[in-house]
């Protein structure tokens, strides 16, 4: 008995089906599909792409009961994006697709095979056969004859391999001699006189062509996805080209209120998803998801993106809707009707462009900072002495194509990802504007030119971080020994925790006292410009000092080891 959703699934009109089961999961779509009397319909009304898609999450092993209600050119579609590694056939991924078409049946695996370019139709069987033209004076070769088989009185076929691969082709073969005799001539032909490389080059030709047809370019053109535009020059750009159709905009009185907006993914609550749920019917929602599934052709292409490696391909779909949501967020001001108005007078390839120009000018920034400090992105990417989150960030910024440290937006992840929002640029920029800011205050406060090679000498082959420096001078200067990074010794630590910790049991906190003695010393050396655009950092550095003391208790000898926010030498260690 068919369930709830199933029966409301069933009496949906068929556009409707169709606009359900996008963004399903694998698994759910297809079951759903086979529930359906209009499976096949639903199955052959999928782009290629589409269907795809969902057969690689299900998985070529299960992928027998939808693959047998495809069209030839679905299947044909299936081996162009599975089953290349660049311009050579993957012979593997071949053979996972052969077993899957066969499963519905040797009609619909010749139907399916017979639509492949016939040259790559020659490749896969030279696998498992060789071919003798019997009128040829050579004659044959001396062999069992159970490795023969012949269908008429031309072609002498030997089996060469003997698997299930081997067995499914001689199906194929045989069915293909029923029923078009042309096509298995030509097929013979081609195995028999056929050269390796120029099969594999035409065949590679014809599949790039219809690639492209599909909005798949070639990987030159492809980049220009990636292409610089000047974001303060946009409106300017986006004039010179013809506005985009978007059918069935929504008018006014009829925009679906966010409160009540599904999203079109779940837990998606972008900008970019919200102004198309909210402003479009069904047609322009279709039209944007179109025009979407282009740009990540692009983006697919591009990154030369194995279509097969479906986390990968998942990587390219967020990075599309990540950089379009960016660009749409720096346009709108988050405001959802100026979202709707920008979709409607924007290609989406150029609000791509958009997002991705907008990370690249904080790349600029970021190289800029990194010159400042007396480096070049060419010597690498990483600062090792700039304190976490700060050397992440800064090496997520300088990457080709920036990247954003998830350890700034405060939701635990430490993994880089796309920029995504105005919100995580504004991050970025805010960390850039925290490390000019300290490079300043050291320089003010303590004298220390970090841009110097004398500085960069100091710290190299060190594990010695800004925070552990500017604490250490602080707390020198707090215990009457001047302000000054010279290491402490490790016997000093108790004397250490009486000058900057109160007394107030455990958890202690930094003492007023201490807390007052830095705001003075820095307030006393360091112009405005510097405690302004620094203070985050120092309040971090402050943090840190607390977490090490805080639970220690001072009548007994302080562990040096367990210390991360100071230089601490061994007591008959040099303190420079």
């Amino acid at each position: 008995m068919p369930s709830a959703k199933e029966t409301n699934f069933q009496n949906l009109p068929f556009q409707e089906k169709l606009d359900f089961l996008y963004g399903l999961p694998a698994r759910q779509k297809r079951d759903l599909i086979l529930a359906s009397p209009e499976a096949e319909r639903l199955v052959r009304s999928f782009a290629p792409e589409t269907l795809f898609h969902t057969l690689k999450e299900i998985g070529a092993a299960d992928a027998g009961d939808l693959l047998s209600l495809a069209t030839p050119e679905q299947v044909r579609w299936l081996f162009d994006l599975d089953c290349w590694n660049k311009d050579q056939p993957n012979f593997g991924r071949i053979r996972e697709w052969l077993e899957a078409v066969a499963e519905g049946g040797r009609r619909r695996m010749a139907e399916g095979l017979m639509a492949l370019d016939i040259e790559l139709a020659a490749l896969i069987l030279r696998q498992f056969f060789r071919v003798y033209r019997v009128d040829d004076p050579q004659g044959t070769p001396d062999a069992p004859l159970d490795r023969f088989v012949q269908f008429d009185e031309h072609y002498l076929i030997e089996q060469i391999r003997k698997e299930t691969a081997a067995t499914l082709l001689l199906e194929f073969l045989e069915e293909a001699f029923e029923r078009d005799y042309n096509y298995f001539e030509s097929l013979m032909e081609e195995i028999y006189w056929g050269v390796g490389a120029e099969l594999e080059e035409q065949a590679y030709r014809f599949r790039g062509a219809r690639l492209a047809d599909r909005g798949f370019p070639d990987f030159y053109s492809a980049q220009e996805v990636f292409a610089y535009l000047d974001p303060a020059r946009f409106f300017e750009i986006r004039k010179v080209y013809d506005a985009p159709s978007r059918a069935e905009l929504l008018t006014d009185d009829e925009l679906v209120p966010p409160d009540l907006a599904p999203w079109l993914a779940d837990g998606d609550n972008s900008l970019l998803s919200l102004a198309i749920t909210a402003g479009f019917a069904a047609e322009g929602k279709r039209q944007l998801r179109a025009e979407m599934a282009m740009v990540t052709n692009q983006v697919l292409v591009a990154r030369a993106v194995d279509f097969g490696d479906i986390e990968a391909v998942r990587d390219a779909v967020s990075m599309t809707h990540s950089y379009l949501n960016l660009g749409l967020e720096h346009l709108a001001g988050g405001d959802l009707r100026g979202a709707i108005e920008h979709l409607r007078d924007t290609h989406l390839k150029l609000l791509f462009r958009l997002g991705v120009s907008l990370t690249i000018d904080l790349r600029k920034r970021a190289e800029a900072v990194l010159g400042r400090l007396g480096l070049s992105p060419r010597s690498g990417r990483e600062v090792h002495y700039l304190d976490t989150p700060y050397r992440e960030a800064l090496a997520g910024f300088l990457e080709r194509q920036p990247r954003f440290y998830g350890g700034l937006d405060g939701g635990g992840a430490v993994t880089m990802r796309d920029f995504g929002s105005m919100r995580d640029l504004h991050l970025g920029y805010a960390v850039l504007e925290q490390v000019e800011g300290t490079t300043e205050l050291f320089r003010e406060l303590l004298g220390l030119d970090l841009a110097s090679a004398a500085f960069r000498g100091l710290v190299a082959g060190h594990e010695v971080h800004l925070s552990q420096i500017l604490m250490t001078a602080l707390v020198n200067s707090a215990m009457g020994h001047g302000l000054a990074p010279r290491a402490i010794a490790a016997s000093r630590l108790g004397h250490v925790y009486s000058a900057v910790m109160g007394r107030h049991g455990r958890p202690a906190s930094l003492s007023h006292e201490f807390r007052a003695s830095v705001a003075k010393a820095i307030a006393e050396r360091s112009s405005e410009s510097a405690r302004r655009r620094s203070t985050d950092f120092v309040n971090s550095c402050l943090n840190l000092l607390e977490e090490d003391l805080a639970e220690l208790d001072p009548g007994h000898p302080i562990d040096p080891r367990f210390i991360r926010s100071l230089l601490i030498r061994a007591d008959h260690a040099s303190p420079s």
